[in-house]
């Protein structure tokens, strides 16, 4: 949303208060205030009502003029309600009444909410940069703490209430504090953060969902290494991921005498800038339970330990913990399990065989998930030095010549379907056919663009 849209759905809303009961009390609230006052661009529109079930009331208000595109969404738990205009039918709002909390249970983060004023509102929320107002029908600004304009200047984060009170109350908040500092580069005021540090363990009443909410927040947004770093020296990242915080006091195999937290942050710093969520997780992950080298048989063949017992498998079992979706960890997972080719070919991609390349391609299945890997690759690869540097480009030059030449292994089919070895092998064992298809797919990875009359020939002559 550009601050042009933003101030032309004000500009409509206080057309509609003209001389109604709302008249006076429309604020726009946080995030758009902030940004606007920064000169960023506005992602979405919150707004306070300082009347009694505000939110929901003028919500339903709008809905019996029919201005709204459909009935709004009505959240009476909390007293909000969420709209779009038929005005500004691409622009989500959000409406709540100003209110006021009070926490009574120390292993809970929910409080009691009731009406409050527009300064108890204030006082409640986390940073001073996010509680300021814009009153929408006097088209003004409104900075109840006197700090949130000047610390906005001066680049400084904190609290709008005693900082012990505040994070004492929302520990979530001290995850915020450290996420808009790294964010913007701003200080956090002396004050504020010896009172975030005080309230460090806090942090273990914030449940999983709310961490896996931040820990995205965090990876998706600017400057997410410093986040990581200020999470790790405050001690905060140990109720987040305790796996990966182990990593700061884990030495890595080589003789550097650089820690695994470090070269994690390297991987990290390695990614483009636009690398989407998934890649930044398995990036995060990838030394999580990983060993140190993987095993070299006696006929100079790599070996590596079940991935369950590596970063593959702990990783799922942290992101189920987080809640995360299905499809998310499975694309981490996958991330995370196949970037030990890194450590199989080393610096010497040249002499992958042709084989072993098919092969990757065809467990990736589609290119897009090609690249992901070969992008998380890059970044080990560049993290572990110059020599590594032309790895993956290596890699991509030998696969676009199979793309070309038609012998590449994305989403391959095998030609013989399982009905047909059944029929040739005369056999029902679901186990037999398996070791067939496993066979014929080995016959693939050599040459796929043999003709079905050839791979039938294999399967009859394999015994």
């Amino acid at each position: 949303m550009t601050t042009e849209v933003y101030h032309q759905i004000c500009h409509y809303l206080c057309q509609l208060a003209l001389n109604t009961q709302w008249w006076g009390h429309l604020y726009a609230v946080g995030g758009c205030c902030r940004d606007e006052a920064m000169g960023l661009p506005i992602k979405d529109i919150d707004m306070a009502v300082d009347l009694p079930n505000g939110g929901i009331r003028f919500a339903d208000w709008l809905h019996q003029r029919n201005l709204l595109v459909d009935e709004p969404v009505r959240f009476h738990r909390f007293g909000t309600a969420r709209l779009s205009l038929r005005e500004f039918p691409d622009q989500e709002i959000e409406l709540v009444q100003t209110r006021r909390e009070k926490y009574t249970d120390r292993n809970s983060r929910c409080p009691e909410t009731a009406f409050g004023t527009i300064e108890e509102d204030c006082m409640r929320r986390d940073l001073t940069i996010n509680s300021l107002y814009y009153d929408i029908c006097r088209r003004q600004t409104v900075d109840i703490t006197g700090t949130g304009l000047s610390d906005i200047r001066r680049c400084v984060i904190r609290t709008p209430a005693d900082p012990d009170t505040t994070y004492d109350d929302d520990p979530v908040r001290i995850y915020r504090t450290l996420r808009f500092a790294a964010r913007f580069g701003w200080e956090i005021e002396h004050s504020t953060l010896q009172g975030l540090m005080r309230n460090i363990p806090r942090l273990s009443i914030v449940t999983p969902t709310r961490c896996h909410t931040e820990l995205e927040h965090i990876l998706s947004g600017p400057n997410h290494i410093r986040a990581l770093e200020m999470l790790a020296d405050t001690g905060a990242l140990q109720y987040m991921l305790p796996e990966v915080a182990a990593q700061r006091s884990q030495p890595t195999s080589s003789k550097n005498q650089t820690t695994v937290w470090q070269q994690t942050l390297a991987t990290l710093r390695h990614l483009p800038d636009d690398a989407p969520l998934e890649l930044r997780l398995a990036a995060l992950f990838c030394n999580v339970g990983k060993p140190s080298t993987a095993l070299k048989d006696s006929k100079g063949h790599w070996h590596f330990p079940n991935h369950d017992q590596t970063g593959s498998g702990l990783t799922r079992r942290i992101m189920r913990r987080l809640r995360f979706e299905r499809k998310v960890i499975d694309q981490v997972d996958f991330l995370v399990r196949h970037q030990l080719w890194t450590t199989r070919w080393g610096a010497q991609a040249e002499r992958m065989k042709d084989h072993h390349l098919r092969k990757l391609q065809y467990v990736c299945a589609g290119r897009k998930r090609f690249t992901l890997l070969i992008t998380l690759i890059d970044a080990i690869c560049h993290r572990r030095g110059p020599e590594w540097a032309n790895h993956t480009a290596t890699i991509l030059t030998r696969t676009q010549q199979m793309i070309d030449g038609g012998s590449a292994m994305f989403k391959y089919t095998i030609p013989i379907p399982p009905s047909a070895i059944k029929r040739l092998k005369h056999t029902d064992s679901l186990k037999e056919v398996k070791r067939c298809r496993d066979y014929l797919l080995k016959m693939a990875f050599i040459d796929p663009r043999r003709k079905p009359d050839h791979f039938t020939q294999l399967l009859i002559d394999f015994k």
